[in-house]
């Protein structure tokens, strides 16, 4: 603010800073030579104008930086967009205040809109799993799933061990097979054995569309579905224990896979 009262003093003829003439409490009448001042300025700032606007002021801004003026205040830049309202694009920013709320509010009902159609996907999706499931499990038409191995999560389609897996969230007992227990194992080699007959059935499970056949019981005491699973008419279970890894099982007593060779 210094400067600019320096500024005002210059123009007025004060130039020490003194008291003017006159009598305290009133300044002298204009002279000539502060006329002459405001003409001489107001010719200088006339013949400055044309020269500032032929310069070319986007050379000295940093790249990507861009300055809206006189139009409004605002900064564009890569990142972004600043925008100041008022000035002298009230009814601009007005405008592009209004604008902007109307495409928010449109990507809004956007988003929703996909939104409910994703999770209506979702559902019909889950519907028809869970139908192709019990329709497997009353022995119909082949099913296929993606299996994994069964963790912490929820159990969907994944593998407990061997001869037990989970479909569609139904826990399924392959009824004619028994394999080395994994939850625990009673020692290393069936840990061993039951880690690879695990592995085995997750594969041949994920290799193509299967089918359920029932069996008498339907379920154990466990509350496991009772199912032989083939492909072809060719028993998965059989496979496990032509690899050495499964036996054939019929009910009854199981016999240990500790301490065997």
């Amino acid at each position: 603010m210094e400067y600019v009262f320096d500024f005002m003093r210059l123009l007025s003829g004060d130039r020490a800073g003194a008291p003017r003439r006159g009598g305290a409490g009133r300044g002298a009448a204009p002279g000539i030579m502060l006329q002459l001042r405001l003409v001489f300025y107001g010719v200088l700032l006339g013949l400055m104008v044309p020269v500032i606007r032929q310069i070319d002021w986007a050379a000295l801004v940093p790249p990507g930086l861009k300055v809206e003026w006189p139009t409004g205040f605002g900064i564009a830049w890569p990142a972004g967009h600043l925008r100041v309202p008022g000035g002298w694009s009230k009814a601009a920013d007005a405008a592009a205040s209004q604008a902007s709320s109307s495409s928010a509010a449109a990507a809004g009902a956007a988003t929703s809109a996909a939104g409910t159609l994703t999770t209506a996907a979702g559902v019909a999706s889950a519907a028809s799993t869970v139908a192709a499931a019990a329709a497997a499990l009353s022995g119909g038409k082949p099913v296929s799933a993606r299996f994994t191995i069964c963790g912490h999560v929820k159990r969907i389609d994944c593998m407990v061990d061997g001869d037990t897996f989970w479909m569609a969230g139904t826990k399924i007992r392959i009824a004619d097979i028994d394999t080395p227990e994994t939850h625990p194992p009673r020692c290393a080699r069936e840990a061993r054995l039951g880690q690879a007959a695990t592995l085995k059935m997750q594969a041949l499970l994920n290799a193509g569309p299967f089918t359920l056949t029932p069996i008498k019981r339907d379920v154990d005491r466990y509350g496991r579905k009772l199912r032989i699973v083939e492909r072809d008419g060719v028993s998965l279970g059989a496979v496990l224990v032509r690899h050495g890894l499964a036996r054939h099982y019929g009910g009854g007593k199981r016999s240990p896979w500790c301490g065997m060779g």
